[in-house]
This record gives structure tokens, sequence and C-alpha cells, in this order.
């Protein structure tokens, strides 16, 4: 249970204890060991730390103590703790605040999730979001919105540029929030302290009075701080000073941190940390999945306050099974983080946890408002009148003498216990089984495996307000057990979108080159940094995949080029191709491609500006629609031929499709920036800078140069400007939750995150990856035109040979074939290598049946029947 999997001594300060924690960055084992080594001889302080060994209190099993010296050691804790630092708990005593102490579930929510944002009526959808939270687990107390990272970085937008991006502007967030307040659910912004490599604000703004300014403008109520170990008093202060005081909810929590500033490392900051995240976990056992100690910890922070105000969301967001995190928060009477789509990826909750959370939350939030978990006489954690193998729980005595206990069962078995009250404190006659709605007897009672128990003890008439009502409401919800709730897991599924269709062209278009029929090995992988990152899956060698950390910003070559943390690829990270089962980050299949036409170069502004011409569009939300045109409406001569971007990604196939075109799929242009030799780079397989233009690294987007400007950079199909120059639209995929666009080559803008006041140096560069070898791609999430476009985004189309593949994929996966002709022998061909039989075997399939159903249906059913 004490284990350290992750720490080491270090001579200028002591290590971290018991895991990672950044921007929901965990790292893997291996990178995690170089990470602490990273540390330990870096100069000043870094972030990002947290885990049960910063947040949580052994419990008397770990400390090795009988429970009421184990107790009073964390009485003589507080008090000591709250006379060194000067704790008041005044600001719970705020009525505009305080309502911090009953907000129990938030979820964090990308504004672009499309049970947020509907991309069709491009209108928010409140009600539908909540109408799904409230069906599925429960509801929501406040809700935590977040449209930066991982786009953040695609450009020089800096964070505040996204939200004024988002569709209908501020005005729209101001909304948005009026219809969450409308319901009861606070809201908070996500803040990332790290973004100082973006656009400036007017006049070298600080972060905590701009951010004071858009909370007072939209009328949000506070803000998370990304990475940050605690809320510093200048963003409080920046509050006070116009009028509008705000929450600030620290995501390491604002439990002071030996990894920090020095203003990091206390328990001052306690007076105005009212709300915060809590990492309960003990480390990793694979780089992703969450360990977490058999007995559990007492939160420090509503320790500190003697009448446990303070406000957790313990917070587990990459776990399939979410037992154990829900588990120790109902043992500390504070809240939890119920994120699902986690960066695109949705980590959506089993049926089993989900009827727990939906059961446990009504009685939090009745405990607590009623003066049980927080604002009560006394917190008996491991209370001794409770007893039974692998049953822990806390005993709450409420100011009029009455007692509540949250119980949990962390063994993976029914398990009887009885629970005998301590008369001379906890006075009643009636006990109550909350989570069932009955009456119960102390010495009769079992909780499942993995389980939850809830009891009240009062008097006869002296009932509290609101009992009869929540047990009404648990007999109706709480009669099954939690047992007969699926607890499997899997990924969303996700679709490849169709591609537009265009007339074949009997000849080449101009300004195209013609890439021949192929059988191309297409293999690829994401860039993206979380989520999972197996280097035994990554058969192309991209190097995607974190072997050492990093700290950022420094000068290691890793800060312009962040690897993805390694873990295993299973949640449903990137996107999933239609011979794929399931998302997965590494991508490979044998293809029949083309023959098709590709642009040899970008489409320029030249070429847009023609189009608009002609067409005369408009678009329906002009926010920075091409945005580095002379007003918005025509280029400047000097532009002519540079690369068109701030366009989204309909207005790249609008384009398209008026040129006769339509965009590329993924794997069509990677076939034509690479032909078929697996080349790493367009010219060869070595990194050449003489090749493409030379990334910059400030705060604005270069000037970018002319299209064809780097003619030795050309693929061996003569395409010009596949990387280096702007990221490129191939394929977009969508799942129930999230629209995206797999996006190839790469820009010439490759910013680096800062670690200035209030940042502290991170565990890697954040902002949007780059991926210039041609075996890699990004993907960016998508909402709507205004959200989508950048300053790095350009369009090249492909136009349709009359030879080519049938849409909607333009190509034919032969991985199916070469699993059915691996059952094929040496013996059952004794006159003919077996590789070369197999080869003119995957030949014969593959031009056999022409369509992919018909295809798929035959091998189903293991027909060769008329094969050669």
């Amino acid at each position: 249970k004490r284990r350290r999997p992750c720490s080491r001594r270090s001579s200028r300060r002591r290590a971290p204890r018991m895991g990672a924690m950044g921007p929901g960055r965990y790292l893997g084992a291996a990178v995690c060991t170089a990470l602490i080594a990273a540390l330990a001889t870096a100069e000043g302080p870094h972030c990002c730390w947290a885990g049960a060994g910063t947040t949580l209190f052994v419990g008397p099993e770990a400390a090795g103590k009988p429970q009421q010296e184990w107790k009073r050691d964390l009485l003589e804790w507080r008090d000591r703790t709250t006379s060194e630092y000067g704790y008041s708990g005044t600001a719970y005593e705020d009525p505009r605040l305080n309502w911090t102490r009953t907000t129990y579930v938030q979820p964090q929510v990308h504004l672009w999730d499309r049970y947020l944002y509907d991309e069709v009526s491009h209108e928010f959808t409140v009600k539908r979001f909540l109408d799904d939270v409230r069906d599925r687990y429960g509801g929501i107390d406040s809700v935590l919105l977040w449209p930066t990272y991982p786009n953040l970085g695609v450009d020089a937008r800096n964070q505040w540029d996204m939200w004024r991006a988002l569709p209908g502007g501020l005005e729209a967030v101001r909304r948005l929030t009026e219809e969450f307040h409308h319901e009861g659910i606070r809201v908070l912004w996500g803040y990332n302290p790290f973004d100082q490599g973006l656009r400036k604000e007017a006049e070298g703004e600080a972060h905590w009075v701009t951010l004071a300014k858009l909370l007072k403008d939209t009328g949000a109520d506070g803000f998370n701080g990304d990475t940050m170990y605690l809320v510093y008093k200048e963003f409080i202060e920046a509050g006070e000073a116009i009028g509008y005081p705000i929450v600030g909810e620290a995501e390491g929590g604002g439990y002071p941190s030996p990894w920090g500033r020095e203003r990091d490392d206390t328990w001052t900051p306690a007076n105005w940390n009212i709300l915060g995240w809590g990492y309960y976990h003990a480390g990793n056992s694979d780089g992703i999945t969450n360990a977490f100690w058999r007995e559990p910890g007492v939160d420090r922070a509503k320790w500190l306050d003697s009448q446990g105000r303070r406000q957790t969301h313990v917070c587990d967001r990459w776990a399939k099974d979410r037992h154990s995190a829900l588990q120790f928060a109902h043992f500390n009477g504070v809240g939890y983080e119920s994120w699902e789509n986690v960066w695109g990826i949705f980590m959506r909750f089993t049926e089993r946890d989900a009827e727990a959370l939906r059961r446990l939350q009504k009685v939090w939030r009745w405990l607590g408002l009623g003066g049980y978990t927080q604002g009560f006489r006394d917190w008996e954690p491991f209370t001794e009148e409770i007893s039974g193998q692998g049953i822990y729980a806390s005993r709450w005595l409420h100011l009029d003498g009455s007692c509540a206990w949250t119980v949990i069962n962390r063994d993976n078995i029914t398990q009887p216990y009885s629970i005998v009250a301590n008369t001379s404190e906890c006075a009643g006659d009636l006990l109550y089984d909350l989570l069932s709605g009955r009456r119960a007897s102390g010495l009769q009672l079992h909780i499942e495996s993995f389980g939850y128990g809830a009891y009240l003890l009062t008097k006869a008439g002296h009932e509290p307000s609101g009992l009869k009502e929540l047990l009404s409401t648990m007999r109706r919800i709480g009669s099954k057990p939690l047992s007969a709730f699926d607890s499997a897991w899997e990924p969303l599924p996700q679709v490849m979108q169709p591609m537009e269709s265009a007339p074949r062209q009997e000849h080449a278009p101009p300004g195209t080159v013609l890439v021949p029929r192929s059988r191309f090995h297409f293999q690829t992988g994401g860039v993206e940094i979380e989520g999972g990152c197996d280097p035994a899956k990554d058969t192309a060698n991209t190097g995607n995949c974190c072997e050492t950390g990093v700290i950022c910003p420094s000068d290691d070559p890793r800060c312009f080029s962040m690897c993805a943390f390694s873990a295993p690829d299973e949640r449903g990270v990137d996107v999933q191709f239609p011979w794929e089962s399931s998302p997965q980050r590494f991508h490979d299949a044998e293809l029949d491609i083309g023959p098709f036409y590709m642009d040899r170069f970008p489409v320029t502004n030249e070429a847009f500006a023609t189009y608009l011409a002609e067409t005369g569009y408009q678009p329906r939300d002009s926010f920075n629609f091409v945005k580095h045109w002379q007003n918005s409406t025509h280029p400047k001569p000097s532009d002519l031929k540079k690369p068109v971007v701030w366009v989204s990604l309909q207005e790249a196939r609008g384009y398209c499709g008026w040129a006769g075109k339509r965009l590329p799929h993924a794997y069509e242009w990677q076939l034509a920036a690479q032909g078929t030799d697996r080349r790493t780079f367009p010219w060869g397989n070595e990194s050449d800078q003489s090749r493409f233009p030379t990334p910059g690294h400030g705060r604005e987007v270069p000037e970018l140069p002319d299209v064809g400007s780097f003619p030795s950079g050309d693929s061996p199909f003569g395409v010009s400007d596949a990387v280096g120059l702007v990221w490129q639209f191939t394929d977009a995929f969508q799942d129930e939750h999230t629209r995206s666009v797999l996006v190839k080559g790469s820009s010439i803008y490759n910013p680096v995150v800062g670690g200035d006041f209030p940042a502290l140096p991170q565990v890697g560069n954040w902002y949007f990856p780059p991926a210039r070898k041609l075996v890699q791609h990004n993907r960016l999430l998508l909402m709507d035109e205004s959200y989508d476009r950048a300053a790095t985004l350009g369009v090249r189309c492909v136009a349709d040979h009359p030879d080519g593949a049938d849409a909607p994929r333009r190509a034919t996966c032969m991985r199916e074939d070469l699993a059915l002709l691996d059952r094929v022998t040496c013996s059952d061909v004794p006159n003919e290598p077996c590789s070369a039989f197999r080869v003119a075997a995957t030949t014969a399939v593959w031009r056999w049946w022409e369509s992919w159903e018909s295809r798929s249906s035959h091998l189903a059913a293991g027909n060769l029947d008329g094969l050669p």
C-alpha cells in the first residue's frame, strides 16, 4: 500500500509521493522514472506532481497506530497548521462563494461535445446535455467548460482567442452560462497558465486580470487552474478589484507541494482555495490505469477545516472502472469529477458506475446540505463503530447530535458488518439505510462487493428536513444491487465520414500530378500527447511514444516535437478507419489505391479568391474567415501565391467541389507525398531543413512563403510543400460525442509553452504537436466554422481518375485477405516459394472481388473458390 513506484530522493527537495499529475497527463512508468531523474537535476520548481501522498493522510492501518491515537495525531496537525498558517475558513461564510460547499458532481466538458453543441443547427444544446447526464448518472451541480487544449497552439491564437472564436463569441458563452444557471448549475472556465507562447493580450495584460474580466463579462462563477498546485491570491484579488468575486479550483487541489515554488509549499492559500480537484490515486500500474490504496486516505484540505467545508472533486478521468475513486469520495464526504469526454476520447461511465453515482450523489447532496458531511460537529474517519473485513467508514456527527455513516467495501466479495453506535455521542433510536431508503437494523447489515453504504441515526419525531423525500426516492431507484448492472467498458466506435464525389477526369487537371495505382503499405500514427501510446504497436517506427521525460520550456528538442505518453492504447485515442474494429493511435494496412490526380501545390490565395468571385460564397459565420486578407475580402498582391488559410473544413470541401475535385483521403495524401518505398519525408529518410520552411517558435505565425518555394522537398510523384508549410485537411471522423479531422504535413508554426509565473515549467509541451514525418498525423477537434479556422490550416485537393477505385473509400484494404491466406502453408504449393505464392494469391484476391462488401462476405465464409 505504501510503495512509491515513481519516486526518488533528491538532494534539493523531496520527491513526489505516489503518482504524477499534469492536465490529465499521466506518465508511463519508464517515462516517469526518466522524468524523476530530469527533475532531480533540473534547476527551479516544476509542474506537476500530485497523488495520494500529497492529498491524503494515510489511515491507521498504514500508520501502524490504533484509530484513536491516529486521530489525535491528525487533530494535533490541524491545530498546529491552523496556527502556523493563519487559517480561518472565513471564505466559506461568504454567501457569494459558499455554493462550493455542496457542489458534489462536476464534469469537465469540451464545448465542441456534440451533446452540448449541435453542428447542424449551430446552437448550444444545454438541455440535451443535461438530459443525458441526468438520465445516465443523475445530473450535475457545476460544470467546467473547456475549449482550448488539445487544439491550443495549432496557430498563434491564445487561450482567450479560443473562447472568442466559439460560435457566437463571448455573447454566446454568456447565454450558455445563463442557461446553466437557470438549471441551478455553476459554471467554471478552464484556464491554462502555461499559455505564454502565443499571441499577447493588449498591453501585456496579466492572465489573472484578463481572466477576471472575461468571467465577469460572461457571468461565469470561477475557473479551474490547469496544472496549478494551488490558486494564487492574484487571481482572487483580480476579481475583487472589479467587484466580481470568483472561485478558483486548482487541478493540483490546493495541497502544498514541495515541487512548486516556495509559495506552493504552504497551507496559507487554503484561506481562499475553497474548491479543488483531488488526485487520490497512489501511482499507476501501466502508465494510465491508476492504483488506489486498499485502506482509503483522509483528504488533508477537508480535514484542515474543522467543519469540513472544503469541497474536492476526486478525478480519475482515464478509469474504465471508477469504483475506487467513487469510494474514496464517499468515505471523505466530498464530490466527484464526472469527466467523460477527455480530449475527444470518451471515457463513458459503465452502467454500474453510472448507477452508483446516481445513487451516491443524492445521498451526498442531502448529507451535505443537511450539515452532516460539512458544517458538522465532528468527523470520525475509520470509526470503530463499524466493523467488518475490508470495510471502512466515516462517522459524521451533526450539531443536533444525530449521526450519519458513509461506508465502503474495498473487497470483491459481499461482506456482513454491523453498526454499534456510540450512544454517548450519537443520539437517536431510528436507523435508516439511506441508499435503500428503508429502516435498518445495525446488527444485520451486508454490503456488496466494491459497494457503498450510508446510514442515519436520528430520534423518532425529530427526523431531519427532506429525509422522507430522500427515502422515497432511494426506495424507487435503489432496489436493485449494483451487481445487476453491467461493468464492462469499451471505447466509442467512430465512423469515417464519406468523402464528396467528384467527376472523373480523363486528363490531368491543370496544376495536378498523376499518382498511379499502387499497392500501398499505409502506416501512420497520431501524435496526440495523451490517451495511451504503445511502442509495440508502432510498426512504422514513428517514434511517437515517449522514451524519456522532458521539462519545457527548454532547449531540449523534444519541447519542439512533443511525444505521446507511453501507456496501453485501448481507450479509443485517435481515429478509426473502416477496416479497424475501434479507434487506435497506430494504423497499418495494405491498400490498393489509385490512380488519382493530386494538386501539386496547396491551394493559393489567388485560386481561392477566384472561387469566391465566381461563386459569390459568403460564410454563414464570418468570424476569422480569410482573416489574413485585406478586410477579409481580398488578398494582398504579394500574397497571391501563398497558401490560403483561415478556412474551415466545410469551406475547403466547397472549394475543392467547385474545382471539380475533393479533399484527399489520408492514405491518398500519404501515398502522393511518400511514394511506395516507405520513406520518412517526401525527399528521403533524413530530416533536411533546407527542404521545407524553418519552423517559427515565437508568439506569431511566421509569414508564409509562396507555394513551390522548396522544390528540393518534392515527393517522388512531384507533390510540393507536403511538409512544414501548412497543415492539410484529409478525412473527417465522428462518434456520438466528437467530430475531428485528420491533418497531415504540419505547418510553419511550432510554439512552446512558458513556465513563468503563474505557470511552472511543464512535463511537456502541451501545444498542438507537429507531425512532420509522413507516417505521422494529428487530429484537430471540430466544432464549427469560426472555431475551426486557423492561420496554419491549408487545402490541397485531388481529382478522380476514370480507373480509380470507387467511393466512398476509394481504396481496397487487403488486410483481411492476408489474414485468410496466413492459413496457407508451403506444403500446399511445393513448386513455388510460399512467400511468392502469397503475393500472387493476394493479388488475385484483391482484383477478383472488386467491392468491399462482396469480398468481405466471401472471406467471412472462408470461400476461396475461383481463385487461380
